[in-house]
């Protein structure tokens, strides 16, 4: 891939055979975020970029996406570092080379964490900077704050809303929040992990090297492999699984009362 792909990307019916999967990805995201309706003319979308592979796949795409999409947005790539020696982050010396290395606009904001505090949930550095994320949001006028969830993240959600909240919900791909001040958008609701792993490769993303030191195995990690071992089964599990959640059979569910017609 010629390196000037990275700093001024051109995105033309050439790049079908040039770059094809990127154009695949490309239009696969296109046609979700046309389904949903998840960007408009005018927004500006912050990016909350950890610097994992997924938040990379969304920056690229959502950057390349601007040579062919109609409705014209801005965007700036956030990247969180915190106190904590390593909170699950990259190197904040290597995101600001790669973000400067392909001409991303972006802002590094630094975060205390109260490591003082008994009974730290896994969730911790997670929680601290989705809040980060909506305080720069309002702060610098953005409407929007994307996020690199994939589609097994989604199903990973529901599963564990299932066994452990005992609810029926998952991830949505546009949520909106302060009386729709501001709305969580989710451009790679229809992408499985694998996508991004291999777009990763293809692009040699920079890689995080360490994790939130209070994070242990989580339950997410054990549906992690469960998901992972179904669709090894059987390829289309995770986009039946995805389906299913607007296809939703009220008629064979407990909460729904089924009145049959009796003639008296």
């Amino acid at each position: 891939m010629p390196e000037q792909s990275f700093l001024k990307p051109i995105v033309n019916k050439k790049m079908k055979n040039e770059d094809p999967f990127e154009y695949y990805l490309l239009k696969k995201v296109g046609k979700t975020i046309k389904k949903y309706g998840m960007i408009e003319r005018g927004d500006k979308i912050l990016v909350g970029v950890s610097g994992g592979k997924d938040s990379l796949s969304l920056l690229k795409i959502l950057n390349d996406r601007k040579g062919f999409y109609p409705n014209s947005y801005e965007f700036l790539a956030l990247h969180i570092v915190s106190n904590l020696a390593c909170d699950g982050l990259m190197n904040p010396d290597i995101i600001k080379k790669y973000f400067t290395d392909n001409c991303y606009p972006f802002r590094i904001v630094e975060m205390k964490i109260d490591v003082g505090k008994k009974g730290l949930s896994p969730f911790w550095c997670s929680w601290n900077r989705r809040r980060a994320l909506f305080e720069m949001a309002n702060r610098w006028g953005y409407n929007k704050i994307a996020l690199g969830h994939h589609r097994n993240d989604v199903i990973e959600t529901l599963l564990l809303n299932i066994f452990y909240q005992a609810e029926l919900s998952t991830m949505l791909p546009v949520q909106r929040l302060f009386n729709g001040k501001i709305t969580i958008i989710r451009p790679l609701y229809n992408i499985p992990e694998s996508d991004t792993r291999k777009f990763s490769r293809l692009y040699n993303f920079p890689a995080v090297h360490c994790r939130c030191p209070i994070e242990k195995e989580t339950k997410r990690e054990m549906f992690k492999r469960i998901v992972n071992e179904i669709e090894w089964n059987h390829p289309k599990a995770g986009v039946n699984a995805l389906r299913s959640l607007e296809n939703i059979n009220e008629e064979y569910l407990p909460g729904v009362v089924v009145v049959d017609d009796v003639v008296v």
